[in-house]
């Protein structure tokens, strides 16, 4: 089923779109065919999504909005990034102060909003890369408990009003996270890093960091111009790179 995204001001990503009824993930779907660049898929229902390290991610219709966007022509260096500005976007998409959990989880009020997971194909010297984006919209919080998710919130939880429409909410995320992507191409993630810094929650707190069977203590302290979450960890600084590591709040989720 194929329609436009209303309220879109983007000039590529949406400009494709699909709405599906149900699929087993918008991930798969996309990297399963040959879409144009910027094709975006929404899919009511989400009964076999993934999250960042084999996590399971399902929707049901109308509770969420389980999207994926495809980018064409990226290169390796910008897959380091790219999680980092989709969850800056998401955080400006959904606003009242939502902020991100390094590198793109998206949070209020120390609870999860939004999963985000990108992934990348490459073909020669191309790069596409598949961003899905899992934004809890509806659900009450008796819905995450049942589910044993006591660090997840929906929008209507954090916001005490009726959530957006999914699809409302994916015209928000695309018409933030095209200019983003145009900045980064144009200047570079430092440009952005200010901003980024600004929303990521996780800087300035206590963390827990775990790499393989490790774990070890630290500050956050600030992002570098990679991305990397750079952490005081026994006298020295470390960078702390997202696909090497997970990060966690000593007193939280964040």
């Amino acid at each position: 089923m194929e329609q436009g995204l209303q309220g879109l001001s983007t000039r590529v990503l949406g400009r494709s779109f699909i709405a599906l009824e149900r699929v087993d993930s918008t991930n798969s779907y996309l990297k399963s065919g040959d879409f144009p660049d910027g094709c975006t898929v929404v899919a009511a229902e989400q009964y076999s999504g993934r999250g960042r390290r084999g996590n399971v991610w399902n929707t049901a219709p109308g509770e969420a909005l389980a999207m994926s966007v495809l980018f064409h022509s990226m290169k390796a260096d910008d897959m380091t990034l790219l999680p980092l500005l989709c969850g800056l976007a998401c955080a400006r998409a959904i606003g009242g102060g939502a902020g991100v959990k390094w590198p793109n989880d998206v949070v209020s009020g120390g609870k999860k909003l939004v999963g985000i997971l990108c992934e990348s194909r490459i073909l020669g010297d191309q790069v596409d890369a598949v961003c899905g984006f899992g934004v809890n919209l509806g659900q009450t919080a008796d819905y995450f408990e049942k589910a044993g998710l006591p660090y997840a919130a929906s929008v209507a939880m954090v916001t005490g009003q009726r959530p957006p429409e999914p699809l409302a909410m994916a015209a928000a995320i695309l018409n933030q996270l095209e200019p983003l992507l145009e900045r980064y191409r144009e200047d570079g993630f430092a440009a952005l890093r200010p901003e980024y810094e600004k929303a990521c929650v996780t800087l300035g707190k206590e963390v827990r960091v775990l790499i393989g069977e490790d774990s070890l203590e630290g500050l956050a302290q600030g992002v570098d111009d990679d991305g990397a979450l750079l952490c005081q960890i026994g006298g020295a600084v470390r960078r702390i790179t997202a696909g090497s590591a997970s990060v966690r709040g000593l007193y939280g989720y964040v």
